[in-house]
């Protein structure tokens, strides 16, 4: 299959979920931590142009676009119905532009050297047809000195093999470690890949300089068993500050998500 064919499987499975995304995604409190945290990460640095991949719903472009100093929040995303939802929001909101399209089409929005900071929440360069060629295309619009924040789904998240093994399920206990991953959803198949921290830094690196990685939900339960430890808990709380410390250790990448801040030479 090539690579437009197989964005066209991606965007028409994120298209029967788009008018119920953004409601899923407020009333999941891990899912509303982590992207306050990766929304952190993203300020930590002076921002004024920006690119958002996999925008979704919008619920990121809106709040970055809010913030003091920011210029311009584009966004590219391969649903039409993401799009579709997007460009109403931004019909009040001059500084967001929702794009149609994949990092690999940046180039045809995105004057080459203009963005400080392209961000990509929750995985959507998980279903990219090819990572090396996203991320160079991603390297074209990055101005010197900018950066990319970027999360992946985790190829070794250990408590997800681990918790498969002792149910008795082998095969879900190995799918994030075959080359392709079915995604989330037990009903539906979404053809993915998850990545090593290995092979994240070999597709960046040619491009990119490594500045900072973040391991989540290493401990704490993913989003998907967020009722394990509910909002607000005492068990909730003390698993996000074991996380917390294990970024001091070789584990730091074993969790469900992972975060990669890098950045272009001046």
């Amino acid at each position: 299959m090539n690579d437009e064919g197989y964005h066209r499987i991606v965007a028409d499975y994120y298209g029967e979920e788009a008018a119920s995304f953004e409601t899923r995604a407020k009333d999941n409190h891990v899912l509303v931590t982590l992207r306050n945290r990766f929304r952190e990460v993203v300020m930590s640095c002076s921002v004024e142009h920006l690119l958002e991949i996999g925008y979704g719903p919008g619920l990121d472009m809106v709040w970055f676009s809010e913030q003091a100093g920011v210029k311009c929040v584009n966004g590219l995303d391969i649903t039409p119905e993401f799009h579709n939802i997007v460009s109403e929001k931004a019909k009040d909101t001059p500084t967001m532009k929702p794009f149609l399209g994949g990092p690999e089409n940046c180039l045809e929005h995105i004057q080459p050297n203009s963005i400080d900071t392209i961000y990509v929440f929750f995985g959507a360069l998980n279903t990219s047809a090819n990572l090396e060629n996203a991320v160079k295309a991603l390297s074209d619009v990055v101005k010197p000195g900018g950066k990319i924040v970027a999360t992946f789904v985790n190829k070794w998240y250990a408590f997800d093999i681990f918790w498969n093994i002792i149910t008795l399920r082998p095969k879900k206990a190995i799918a994030r470690l075959r080359s392709i991953w079915g995604g989330y959803s037990p009903t539906r198949f979404l053809p993915s890949r998850c990545y090593s921290a290995r092979q994240v830094h070999s597709a960046f690196h040619p491009h990119f300089n490594k500045r900072r990685r973040i391991g989540y939900c290493i401990t704490h339960p993913a989003w998907y068993r967020a009722h394990w430890a509910p909002h607000g808990s005492l068990r909730s709380s003390l698993l996000y500050r074991i996380d917390s410390l294990v970024q001091y250790t070789p584990f730091w990448n074993l969790g469900e998500y992972s975060l990669y801040v890098y950045d272009k030479s001046e």
